[in-house]
């Protein structure tokens, strides 16, 4: 009889046999934050899984209310919204003491919360689904390089590089999610590939933005535009300082149109101060070294420099038109220079464009 009922059970299984429950852990110190109901505020979380959690509260949500939730941690001071995690819950039961929320998450979105048996940290849920997210993001974007991905990401990069990739994924998603039919938009493999694999080396927030505008523009209908390619070679190397630097000169510079449509800029000069400012660095000489990089880039107009360096000497930050069509590809924009910079209120269109500094040889 007994080997019977198990051959039935096996040909025929239970619906809860073909979908079992994820596994449920407390996580000590994992909270959540919610804006709706009576009383909206912090809230503990009880236990969580890859599909949904249970909420220590005195709301009740009707069952099938779709609401936010953002997962915290007492120790987690920064705020920014890389190190922030928000979900769209939906409440599926009540208990005596809360109730049990299910995520909705986007499609594609693999979680692996419990690598261990060990305690698990509330940092480590957090990160999970930050990392989780960024390769829904890659797999939706770049279907064909899912396994590569996956194992750059679980094991071929430093948790420093993955952080820095889940930044440039993040923002470049939200740049995506302004556009038409942004779900429909695809990139090549070897864009997105090395976009994480350089780009992650980029540890602020200025340089990661430009990383996301060049995996956002990548992004097409057709999924084959290997256009960023060379702007890629340029990004791979930028370091922090020489982001900020560049960032600075595309924005502060004033554009001026030629009769032709073509793009450039009025010289920017700035201060040792400005410069130690814009750069968050006292390094004088270090910078110095940082613009000349810029400039050997093509990305600003060659300096008239003396053979010795001097402290009072003012700088020249201009970007040349290489730099601004780089800048504006890296805020997300796919056509002309001179129709991004139009929109951002450039100069009127002139007979001739600014002639920039005579260059010098450094010695």
């Amino acid at each position: 009889m007994r080997s019977l009922r198990s051959w039935f059970e096996k040909a025929f299984p239970h619906e809860e046999s073909q979908q079992p429950r994820a596994e449920r852990r407390p996580v000590p110190g994992l909270e959540a934050i919610h804006w709706t109901g009576s009383s909206p505020g912090l809230d503990i979380v009880r236990n969580i899984s890859a599909t949904g959690m249970y909420l220590v509260t005195r709301e009740r949500w009707p069952e099938g209310e779709v609401n936010p939730v953002r997962l915290v941690y007492p120790e987690l001071a920064d705020d920014s919204p890389d190190h922030q995690v928000t979900l769209q819950t939906k409440a599926v039961r009540w208990g005596e003491d809360g109730m049990g929320l299910t995520f909705i998450l986007p499609e594609c979105m693999d979680l692996w919360l419990w690598k261990t048996d060990d305690l698990i940290k509330p940092e480590d849920i957090l990160s999970e689904f930050r990392l989780a997210r960024s390769l829904a993001f890659l797999r939706r974007i770049c279907p064909s390089a899912t396994q590569e991905l996956k194992l750059l990401f679980r094991e071929g990069l430093s948790n420093i590089r993955v952080a820095n990739a889940i930044g440039i994924t993040h923002r470049a998603e939200a740049m995506l999610a302004a556009e038409r039919d942004f779900d429909r938009l695809r990139a090549p493999q070897n864009v997105v590939m090395r976009v994480v694999q350089e780009g992650s080396w980029a540890e602020d927030g200025i340089t990661q933005q430009l990383w996301a505008g060049i995996l956002a523009t990548a992004c097409t209908l057709m999924g084959d535009d290997e256009s960023n390619l060379p702007y890629i070679d340029l990004l791979a190397e930028l370091a922090t300082i020489d982001g900020r630097l560049f960032t600075t000169a595309c924005t502060k510079s004033q554009k001026i149109f030629a009769n032709s449509g073509a793009v450039s800029a009025h010289p920017v000069i700035c201060t040792t101060q400005d410069l130690m400012q814009i750069a968050g660095a006292h390094d004088l000489m270090k910078i110095d070294r940082n613009i000349f990089q810029l400039a050997n880039l093509g990305l600003l107009e060659p300096r008239v420099k003396s053979k010795y360096f001097n402290f009072e000497q003012d700088a020249n930050l201009t970007p040349t038109a290489l730099g601004l069509e780089l800048f504006a590809r890296c805020q997300g924009h796919r056509g002309a220079p001179h129709d991004y910079y139009a929109a951002q209120g450039a100069t009127p269109a002139s007979a001739e464009s600014p002639q920039p500094p005579s260059p010098a040889a450094d010695h």
